[in-house]
Parts: structure tokens; C-alpha cells; sequence
């Protein structure tokens, strides 16, 4: 009786174990009902070499694989542009397969390198109130920029990493330490979280003039295996890259008008004035799009008859840049001499402006006289219009005309006004030739020109 009883029960054992044994090689041979998690751009970006050579390192990357990379850029404003490419984008992780259903936590973790790939402070100690390129109220449109304190050199403070909460609110990514790694929650029903990135103002001012380039950094994150049971880790690395300021070479914003002078005579230009006219522009001659330090050549067509001179830093001028010229005393009326100046940013870009001195024996015509006449043309160069702003001198018509450098008149026209009021008027000029023209103003008997820059 108990040899038969044990028998049957060893059986059983063994043949439980015969028919565990293929289920469980059938269970295995199944396909994996994890999702697999990977990055992607939402903006597309481009892959560098090094990020390239990260990538053949990757176990997790099959060949036709590269490292999701986002291009961005400090973002600019100025007077002539505001610099919008590049300025936002996102870092999507995805949940691709194994259902939507639940929620799905997944670990990642953010470095910011500089262009050597040497580790910067993901929160720098650095904090300092950002200026704006010109104060406030100079250009009405665009706005400007709030002033507010930021990091300077941390990743938080340089592209303020932002994702959803589950009620769709951005929240701030905590960047406190590369070390510590940041956890993105996908919803139930959602395939993907978004890690969104803005670049930052430039922390360039124009007065005084701060270029405080900081040259290419990265941020890379990196997915992590929180749980081998919950997902499997597809692409392991996306990069952001964050440049300077796009870099454009210096403007001619004030033209430097011809001249006559007598013999003997000298005057005194500044190149770069601290003030504002009244629409809103610096008095400068010249504008740094990037608030480089720029530097001045002057150059004299004959040198015999009017000498010309740049001066850096002129006490005369608050230690600003100035151009100095002088008729010397043999000097011929009715010659004229061509002054050139050029403005150097420094990084190989220039700006120019060439204007006549002619030297005479008196100065008693009217449009030498009638000069000084309150006339505005912005902005100088233009590309498309320009808007013409001056005082009435009596009451009656304005005749408005442009000029080019031929003498023959391109465009005019008419425009009743009352003494002493202020009158404006705008001149479409984008289908004219790239070139030098002349804005002459006629009001009554005194008449007025403006050189204008075509581009």
C-alpha cells in the first residue's frame, strides 16, 4: 500500500514538470510586450562628429541610427532685426508598443558641456539681471525683452527646460545636478512627453557695448534603465546645442553727409553717440548688430588737400570713436576729396560710409545754409522704405524728392503743411536699384538733403 501510494505521486511530479518545461520554452519564444522608449526632435537638428562618435559606441544603435540633435540659438533683438530662428524646440521621449493603457515612468538625466565638452553648472552661482539692447521705450515694436535675473552659464538659466505635468501645466525641469537623474511620467493615452528647451536673451547690451560671447555648449541627455521590467531603451542619446548670436557684419545707421568747407577748416564727427533721435535710433554713425568693439580707418582720397583721421578714443567725444578732417591751406576751391571710413567688428565683417568734402571760398548758397534744417530719414540703409520726419519752415507745400547718383530724380512727391508743425512723410523704395541716393527736402525757400543707403 505505501509503495503504490508513492509511486503515483512521483509520476505526477514528473510529468508536471515534462509539460512545464515547453510551455515555458513557448512563453519565451514570444515576442517582448514592453514599450520600447527612444528619443526623437521634434524640430529637426543636425549630428555632429563627435556626437557621431558617441553614437557608434551605443550598443543600443543599429546602423541607420543617429543621435537626435537640436540646433539652437541665443535669441537677439536690435534695430534692425530680432533674431526668431532657432530660438525654441523639444526633446520628445516616445513609448512605442507595449500599450498606452498605463503609466509608464521613465529616468533620464541632462550634462551641460562647453565647446571643449568640459562639464558647466546645470544652476550656475552666477546670477545676473540680463540688459536689453536699448532702453526701454527707444522701439515700441517688437517689445523688448524684461530685464530678469538668470543664471548665466547654467543650463537652467541658458535654455530653461520646461515639460508638461499630468494636467498639461509646464513645469520647470529640475537641472539641479547632472548625477541625479530626472524622471518623465507618460501619461495613460499619451505615447510621448515633450522636454521643451528656449533659448535665452543674449546678455549683450549696447551701451556700453558688451559682446559676452560664450561660444557653442551642448546639453545631453541621456535615457536611463529605471526599471529593465517596465521598458526596453531604444536611442540612449539626444543632444541639444545652444550657439551665440548669429553673427552679421556692422551697419552704416547714419550717413555721413557731403560737406563744404573753406580752407583751414575742420571738423569733428562722432562715430558713436550715447544719445537717440527722435524715432528711437542711436545717433552712431555705425551699429554693431552683435555689440562687437568696433574699430575705425579713415581714408583720404588725396591726402595733399584734406587729411582724415580716425581717433579710437577721443577725449573730446567722452573717449568715444571719432573722425577728425581738415582742409589743409593750399587746398584749391572747387576741389573735391572723397573720405572714406570703415568700421571693423573684429571678427573679419566691415561697414563703410564715403562722403564728398568739396572745398570752397564761401559758404552762402542755400542748401548750405538751410542744412541744418531739422530733417530725419530712417532707417539709413533701408531695404524696402523710409520714413521722412522734419518741422514745417512755413506754411504751404513740401516737395519731397529722391535723388540718385546720377542726379536724376527717382521718386517724389507733395505734402501741404503749417509752420512750425511737425510733418512726415513715407516712401515706398523697394523696387529701386541697390545704391547711394539723395533725399532732398524743398520748404519754401530753404531746401535740405539726407544721403540714404539702399540695400
Amino acid at each position: 500500500m505505501k509503495n503504490r501510494s508513492f509511486f503515483p505521486l512521483w509520476a505526477v511530479v514528473v510529468a508536471s514538470c515534462a509539460m512545464i518545461q515547453p510551455a515555458m520554452a513557448q512563453k519565451s519564444a514570444e515576442p517582448s510586450t514592453k514599450p520600447r522608449v527612444t528619443f526623437s526632435i521634434v524640430r529637426p537638428g543636425e549630428a555632429l562628429p563627435w556626437i557621431e562618435a558617441q553614437r557608434k559606441s551605443s550598443s543600443n544603435l543599429t546602423a541607420g541610427d543617429t543621435v537626435p540633435t537640436l540646433l539652437m540659438r541665443e535669441r537677439a533683438i536690435s534695430i534692425f532685426r530680432r533674431d526668431s530662428a532657432f530660438q525654441t524646440g523639444s526633446i520628445a521621449i516616445n513609448r512605442i508598443g507595449g500599450g498606452t493603457e498605463t503609466l509608464l515612468v521613465v529616468g533620464y538625466s541632462m550634462e551641460y558641456l562647453d565647446s571643449a565638452l568640459r562639464p558647466l553648472p546645470n544652476i550656475s552661482s552666477n546670477i545676473l539681471p540680463l540688459p536689453v539692447p536699448l532702453p526701454a521705450g527707444a522701439i515700441v515694436t517688437p517689445p523688448f525683452p524684461a530685464s530678469l535675473p538668470v543664471a548665466i552659464g547654467g543650463l537652467q538659466g541658458d535654455l530653461a527646460p520646461t515639460t508638461a505635468d499630468a494636467n498639461g501645466q509646464l513645469v520647470a525641469v529640475s537641472a539641479a545636478s547632472p548625477m541625479l537623474p530626472n524622471t518623465a511620467n507618460i501619461q495613460p493615452g499619451q505615447t510621448r512627453v515633450l522636454i521643451n528647451f528656449t533659448a535665452r536673451w543674449s546678455d549683450q547690451s549696447y551701451s556700453p557695448r558688451s559682446s559676452a560671447l560664450q561660444g557653442r555648449r551642448y546639453v545631453r541627455l541621456s535615457l536611463l534603465r529605471v526599471n529593465d521590467f517596465n521598458y526596453e531603451v531604444g536611442v540612449t542619446l539626444a543632444t541639444v546645442i545652444l550657439d551665440d548670436p548669429q553673427r552679421v557684419a556692422p551697419v552704416l545707421i547714419n550717413a555721413i553727409q557731403n560737406k563744404q568747407l573753406l580752407r583751414n577748416a575742420t571738423d569733428l564727427i562722432e562715430l558713436e553717440s550715447p544719445g537717440f533721435r527722435s524715432d528711437g535710433q542711436p545717433n552712431s554713425v555705425f551699429y554693431d548688430e552683435n555689440y562687437n568693439v568696433l574699430t575705425y580707418t579713415a581714408i583720404s582720397s588725396d591726402s595733399t588737400i584734406v587729411t582724415a583721421r580716425a581717433q579710437q578714443s577721443d577725449s573730446r567725444v567722452g573717449g568715444r570713436p571719432s573722425l577728425f578732417y581738415a582742409v589743409q591751406p593750399g587746398a584749391l576751391p572747387g576741389s573735391t576729396v572723397s573720405i572714406t571710413v570703415i568700421a571693423d567688428d573684429g571678427t573679419g565683417l566691415l561697414a563703410r560710409d564715403a562722403f564728398n568734402i568739396q572745398v570752397v571760398s564761401s559758404i552762402t548758397s542755400v542748401a548750405s545754409a538751410s542744412d541744418n534744417m531739422a530733417l530725419t530719414v530712417s532707417p539709413n540703409p533701408t531695404a524696402d522704405r523710409i520714413n521722412i520726419e522734419s518741422v514745417a519752415q512755413q506754411t504751404g507745400q513740401v516737395r519731397i524728392r529722391i535723388i540718385n547718383a546720377f542726379g536724376m530724380e527717382v521718386a517724389s512727391t507733395e505734402q501741404a503743411v503749417s509752420a512750425g508743425a511737425t510733418y512726415r512723410q513715407a516712401l515706398d523704395v523697394a523696387n529701386l536699384p541697390t545704391g547711394v541716393y539723395m533725399v532732398e527736402v524743398q520748404d519754401g525757400a530753404a531746401r535740405t538733403t539726407r544721403k540714404v543707403i539702399k540695400n
